[in-house]
């Protein structure tokens, strides 16, 4: 499979199991096997292709582990990981309480399409993100052009 893109958000539910069900329109770039964590800013969960979370891998396999401050960040991402997931017949997917207690997540939850990965909110705490991003907006979109393309918004 080549590289996945995801886009678009979904909004649904986690049932009283702690399973929550993939949009349909996310499966095939999620692929059969993925990886479920934390996302980097650990406010979310973070759906990884294997291809994807092949490379995260690599680049936390290159931090020695003399390096203890190094290591700390390697232990906070893997022990929040679960490789090997695969959906239900159903397509759902299972999400350990710990995952959910640590971004918040009760029952609605959100979808979120964040290109080479997926995210999964809680919907009120992404709903708080969306304002105030959208509020500060033409200060990201500033800091994103000067950032990585070198131009100034218009």
């Amino acid at each position: 499979m080549g590289s996945a893109e995801f886009s678009g958000n979904y909004a649904h539910n986690i049932d009283p199991k702690g399973r929550a069900t993939i949009p349909s329109a996310y499966r095939e770039a999620l692929g059969e096997s993925f990886t479920l964590g934390l996302n980097n800013q650990f406010n979310a969960l973070a759906l990884y292709p294997e291809q994807e979370w092949a490379q995260i891998s690599e680049r936390l396999n290159r931090i020695p582990v003399s390096d203890a401050r190094g290591m700390a960040y390697v232990r906070l991402i893997k022990a929040f990981s679960y490789t090997d997931q695969r959906l239900d017949g159903q397509g759902r997917l299972l999400i350990p309480g710990t995952l959910r207690e640590k971004v918040g997540m009760d029952r609605a939850i959100t979808f979120v399409g964040v290109g080479r990965f997926l995210e999964i909110w809680d919907t009120a705490r992404f709903n708080e993100f969306c304002a105030v991003s959208e509020a500060d907006f033409a200060n990201l979109m500033d800091y994103v052009n000067d950032r990585y393309f070198g131009t100034t918004g218009e």
